[in-house]
């Protein structure tokens, strides 16, 4: 049986990727999950908050793959070229595999509703959840290109992001005038082109499997 935090969550989902977070209520989410309002209180605090778990749920709180993860494995991954670029495709694979092939439309109306129309609760979700996983490829780029500028290292570190929102935003129109069988190799080729560029960019050997 589905408990009232997570009927509320559902009901929020919707309601701001469909509406935005200046239109939606409180009394609105509350009808849409057929609970007292004062759950939301009871579960959230205010509808800030209640937003903020929603965009969490959209990204996937869960971060991808970290270079840490993979060192703990093989501590000696980033001491050969080959190595390096293992280590990109890897954290860049797991990265598209987790925010970009998996993205229900819900997921992508609020993530791109926040992004071009920020709410009053963008701050927060900059400082706790958008800028984490940016900062940690940034640092990996200043493992591998340790006297490299922050301008180098930022373009590096969202070279995916671009990649992502550009083909995302892009897919309605792709699929009316192609096909959605041709999106979805599309977006295996998205990834391993990706992937293939940001070993490139660091002068490093491709993987056979990139090529």
């Amino acid at each position: 049986m589905t408990d009232t935090r997570e009927l509320l969550l559902n009901a929020a989902c919707q309601l701001f990727a469909e509406r935005g977070f200046s239109k939606v209520t409180t009394r609105m989410i509350a009808q849409k999950a057929n609970v007292n309002l004062g759950s939301i209180h009871y579960y959230f605090g205010n509808k800030e908050e209640l937003y903020f778990e929603t965009f969490r749920l959209a990204i996937n709180a869960d971060f991808p793959l970290t270079i840490e993860e993979l060192l703990a494995v093989d501590p000696h991954l980033l001491t050969t070229p080959e190595g390096k670029a293992y280590a990109i495709q890897r954290l860049t694979y797991d990265y598209y595999n987790r925010h970009y092939n998996l993205l229900e439309k819900w997921k992508r109306q609020l993530i791109f509703r926040e992004l071009f129309n920020p709410s009053p609760v963008y701050p927060k979700l900059m400082d706790k959840v958008l800028k984490l996983e940016s900062e940690k490829m940034m640092e990996f780029y200043f493992m591998l290109v340790p006297n490299a500028s922050l301008a180098e290292a930022y373009v590096w570190a969202h070279y995916p992001d671009t990649q992502a929102t550009y083909y995302l935003m892009a897919e309605t129109p792709i699929i009316e005038h192609l096909s959605q069988d041709f999106m979805e190799e599309l977006n295996r080729n998205i990834i391993k082109t990706t992937a293939r560029m940001m070993i490139l960019l660091l002068d490093l050997p491709v993987p056979e499997m990139l090529k």
